[in-house]
């Protein structure tokens, strides 16, 4: 396993009218928003996100406008959104200024990717540390550091490699790259969320469910107890059935509910001091929906919709 050099780009952007956060709750939202593309062509776009498709400064200005009273609405008591598959850093900055820093969100990063398509973030809470960790021919990994009540939060933004595309081994990387990360970080709450795209229910190459399908090959293990989190072993809210959700899952595809989108915590979130987790949810809403429930994707052809994913938001409590 190799730990690669670290880069870290992170843009502020200050004012002085920034909502309050609640002081004994941290809050944070993991959301795909499903090929965010800017408005300008750099040839990479995908088949109907192009200029001469429609997709122009007006398609994205309107897309910008409704993704920003989206999440101010379904999202807006959270303290860092982190966002998946963001072209450019003016994607983020235009969310702020559509009406997210109306609600308090004054700050905001990108993992840049060769792809495209990164995680990024926008934050109420100045982060005071960021880093992008390279993961060989995966995805980058974004980490962001805040400091809350005195105590400190490590959120690691990923998108893992989907199977369709013949990502195992990519996929299988960037895992063991992250637990190797948030290993280093013991004793610090540390937290892995976004698009993993595999489903913990459903044991594969990178991440199963322990014990039952616990092997030296699977790099992260997600556990439905909290208490049996430990090095190499997460916590997962999305597989406990105490914790309702919501929803039956974050993506639907071919008939089956998954929940590819997911929330990784160390033991510390469960150590009984400091953050705690406290609960969490799928943030719906009925705009989100087609008319069976399902993720409503943004279609650049009618200009309408959303993404094919739902975010999912957790809440820690400092004790």
């Amino acid at each position: 396993m190799k730990h690669l050099a670290v880069s870290f780009f992170i843009l502020p952007f200050l004012v002085s009218c920034a909502l309050p956060t609640s002081g004994d709750s941290f809050i944070f939202t993991t959301y795909n928003a499903y090929a965010f593309f800017d408005g300008i062509d750099d040839g990479t776009e995908y088949d109907g996100f192009r200029r001469h498709d429609g997709y122009d400064g007006e398609a994205y200005s309107a897309r910008i406008r409704d993704m920003a009273i989206l999440l101010g609405r379904v999202a807006s008591s959270s303290d860092v959104i982190m966002l998946q598959e963001i072209e450019s850093i003016e994607v983020l900055a235009d969310l702020l200024e559509a009406g997210l820093l109306s609600k308090g969100f004054r700050y905001y990063c990108l993992a840049p990717s060769e792809e495209g398509l990164s995680v990024g973030f926008v934050s109420r809470i100045e982060p005071f540390a960021v880093a992008v960790h390279s993961c060989g021919e995966g995805r980058p990994i974004l980490e962001a550091a805040f400091m809350k009540c005195g105590r400190q939060v490590r959120l690691f933004g990923v998108h893992f490699r989907s199977r369709v595309d013949g990502g195992e081994e990519e996929r299988a990387e960037q895992a063991r790259h992250l637990r190797t990360l948030m290993d280093e970080r013991g004793g610090i709450v540390s937290i892995a969320l976004g698009d993993f795209n595999t489903d913990p229910r459903y044991p594969e190459e990178s991440m199963a469910i322990y014990p039952d399908d616990h092997s030296p090959e699977n790099a992260l293990h997600v556990v439905p107890d909290p208490s049996l989190a430990r090095s190499g072993v997460y916590y997962s809210p999305v597989i406990d059935e105490d914790v309702m959700l919501g929803e039956k899952g974050t993506y639907w595809h071919q008939g089956t509910w998954y929940f590819y989108d997911n929330i990784l915590m160390n033991e510390e979130a469960w150590d009984g001091q400091g953050w705690e987790f406290e609960d969490a949810w799928i943030p719906s809403s009925l705009e989100m929906k087609d008319r069976l429930g399902r993720p409503l994707a943004y279609d650049p052809s009618l200009g309408y919709g959303y993404s094919d994913h739902f975010p999912l938001t957790a809440e820690l409590r400092l004790i």
